[in-house]
């Protein structure tokens, strides 16, 4: 029998779990499920209904990103009232390794797996051999970077999606006016996030002073804010709704530019989070390029970092496959077969 990996992507809305065969330097899958959290009172529930049936033994190592800064194989989860204690799960399980990592660390570690067809170029750039970041906005805001270590990327796990948000002009400066009166501090994360996008549309509305139309207030209650502003913007049906969606992506292309200076990602940057599927034809208006490369005297060097989309939206639970397989073998995975 093959050896097993086990690996999670263990987010603030659903968990992605998935057991690999190990094949040497690659994985095969052998089980693959999803999740929905509010279904559960925590991660050691879901992963017992998972691995129901399955003989522990066979497991070499397991690795689950999660959305939240991890202290010692444990975390509290940021959007959501888990704590998770990967020592406790590993025991509780009988599993050889266990660790957590960050989620945006286990999507910076999928990033070498990806093909061309995973990605969605914005800007093709000049890559060159250095650190490369990754910037995810979706439940929250996550950015990591991948730090080259001459060989190869070393991803490093982040929370400056919790730095202060800075306005670069008068819209701007009135949203954070707007956001600093229900905030007692306004992050990047108040606004590039689902919960963001929602925030931008309220103060678009407010001052606009358009009125609301009654379709919208309707699908508002039926299917949340944050999707349904998404989708009217692209359709071009509401003015307010383009108006939010067209700020959010300038200022995440602004925090991708901020990322890339201080990481110095001249190897690229990559796009990535929950929000993505929804907005991609808005991605390539122009717009997010366009306050990437606006740092002033660093334009040039802007203009030569690659900016790709990702869209596969498994990459997480391949980079935790990935280094779950690493924390055993010390060496790394190739390519994971995954449908």
């Amino acid at each position: 029998m093959s050896k097993l990996i086990f690996a999670g992507d263990i987010g603030g809305t659903k968990t992605y779990l998935a057991l690999f065969y190990d094949k040497g330097y690659h994985l095969e899958l052998a089980r693959e499920g999803a999740f929905s959290n509010s279904d559960f009172k925590g991660p050691d529930e879901i992963i017992g209904q998972f691995i129901k049936g399955v003989d522990t033994s066979d497991i070499e190592a397991s690795g689950f990103g999660i959305a939240c800064p991890v202290m010692g194989n444990r975390c509290k989860m940021t959007n959501l009232d888990w704590i998770v204690d990967g020592e406790e799960i590993r025991r509780k399980f009988n599993i050889r390794k266990l660790e957590l990592i960050n989620d945006l660390v286990a999507i910076a570690w999928g990033v070498d797996l990806l093909s061309k067809n995973d990605l969605m170029v914005l800007q093709e750039g000049t890559p060159k051999n250095g650190n490369a970041a990754l910037i995810a906005a979706g439940t929250g805001l996550g950015e990591a970077i991948l730090f080259w270590d001459g060989v190869s990327h070393i991803p490093s796990g982040s929370e400056g999606g919790h730095t202060d948000f800075a306005p670069r002009n008068q819209l701007e400066m009135g949203l954070l006016e707007y956001l600093m009166k229900i905030y007692s501090h306004v992050s990047y994360e108040r606004i590039l996030s689902g919960p963001g996008l929602e925030n931008i549309y309220n103060y678009v509305k407010t001052i606009r002073k358009r009125a609301e139309p009654q379709y919208l207030k309707k699908r508002f209650e039926a299917e949340g804010i944050a999707p349904v502003v998404s989708e009217e913007a692209i359709s071009g049906k509401d003015e307010t709704c383009r108006e939010a969606l067209e700020l959010f992506i300038s200022i995440y292309g602004a925090e991708a530019g901020n990322l890339a200076l201080k990481s110095m990602a001249v190897n690229g940057i990559y796009i990535g989070g929950g929000i993505i599927p929804r907005i991609l034809k808005a991605m390539e208006s122009g717009t997010f390029i366009k306050s990437f490369r606006d740092k002033g005297r660093f334009d040039n060097l802007m203009s030569q970092m690659p900016v790709n989309v990702i869209l596969n939206d498994k990459t997480g639970l391949l980079g935790a496959a990935a280094y779950a397989a690493m924390l055993y073998k010390g060496t790394h995975i190739k390519h994971i077969e995954f449908p």
